[in-house]
């Protein structure tokens, strides 16, 4: 495919930020108004909470890493733990400086894809598999916080729209899950059927084989899915944590996981500077639907935005000690990016 003309790009990139701008700057105000700031800087804090909530996102983020080396390992590719680490982190903070076509994953596909010679498609698998059981563990976590959650009554309309959407995107992936994982996935009629596909045929049966090596060895991917889930669990629960430590209206432990993984998942859409603006509008919302202020939901989701950072400034580490690895990497994942668009 014809790569997209440099004006366009420059145009997307635009008009990606002027809706975080917008997103955030929006927020700003309404923080302001409900003099947010003042009470931020003026009234008491609790410390501990927002040190355990500091203490939580790392060890998150970390659990997450550990994750996706389990799952490259269980191809029984060359992979080090320190590798998980490096990339993991250096894709978290792509996410967070880059809006435009590269992101965190699209790089770290790129980049061992490059070091695993002779078994890319398995190595890139790795990446979307990942993410495909990172989002299923918040569902599971988002569900089952939503079944027990007391909002005060009759649930709002907004609240019951958003069960219904999460409990059928989560059928609908465990029934993705138990076909995918199924015999009749790898069975000889499907690798049949898979050479018909033009220019894929190889890649299909590829991915085919990976299948087959994780149901032999699938400690791996139920190591990866425990670990999806403690990984939400810490994310979820340092946002309640934050919402402890700051001079805000605080939710209940249930109402917070209930619409905290709501958020996540939104600030999760592709192609926008890690979700920035997005997540925390959504949060700021969704605080509303249960009865709390907008401008505590967003001055939580900043806060734990700001948290975060500490894991881009890990990336950071890596990218400056190898620099141009890095950057030749992105390069080509820029320019894999323009092909498939």
């Amino acid at each position: 495919m014809a790569q997209i003309p440099p004006r366009k790009t420059l145009l997307v990139t635009a008009l990606k930020l002027l809706v975080v701008f917008g997103i955030v700057g929006y927020l700003l105000m309404q923080i302001q108004k409900a003099d947010g700031f003042a009470r931020l800087v003026s009234e008491p804090k609790h410390w501990v909470y927002l040190l355990a909530t500091q203490t939580m996102v790392l060890s998150a983020f970390a659990c997450s890493f550990v994750r996706w080396f389990l799952l490259v390992r269980g191809l029984q590719l060359d992979f080090r733990i320190q590798d998980a680490f490096r990339l993991g982190s250096l894709g978290f903070l792509l996410n967070q400086v880059t809006p435009g076509s590269v992101g965190g994953d699209l790089f770290k596909a790129v980049f061992i894809a490059k070091e695993q010679p002779g078994k890319r498609t398995e190595a890139v698998a790795t990446v979307l598999i990942d993410r495909a059981i990172g989002l299923y563990a918040m569902l599971v976590i988002a569900s089952l916080a939503m079944s027990f959650a007391d909002y005060g009554g009759v649930p709002s309309a907004t609240i019951r729209t958003i069960q219904f959407v999460v409990w059928i995107a989560l059928a609908a992936g465990t029934v993705i899950l138990l076909v995918v994982l199924s015999p009749l996935t790898t069975a000889p009629t499907t690798r049949r059927l898979v050479k018909y596909i033009p220019l894929a045929d190889s890649t299909c049966t590829r991915l085919i084989d990976s299948l087959v090596v994780y149901r032999d060895r699938r400690g791996f991917i139920l190591g990866a899915f425990f670990l999806a889930l403690v990984t939400h669990s810490l994310l979820v629960t340092s946002f309640w944590c934050i919402g402890q430590g700051l001079p805000v209206g605080r939710l209940t432990f249930l109402q917070n996981t209930s619409i905290v993984p709501i958020a996540l998942v939104t600030g999760a859409v592709p192609g926008m500077p890690g979700g920035l603006g997005v997540m925390e509008g959504a949060l700021a919302y969704l605080y509303t639907t249960v009865d709390a202020a907008q401008s505590d939901g967003a001055i939580v989701a900043f806060t734990y935005r700001a948290m975060t950072y500490v894991v881009a400034a890990i990336g950071a580490c890596y990218y400056f000690t190898a620099r141009k690895k890095v950057e030749s990497m992105m390069h080509d994942a820029e320019s894999l990016a323009d092909t498939m668009a």
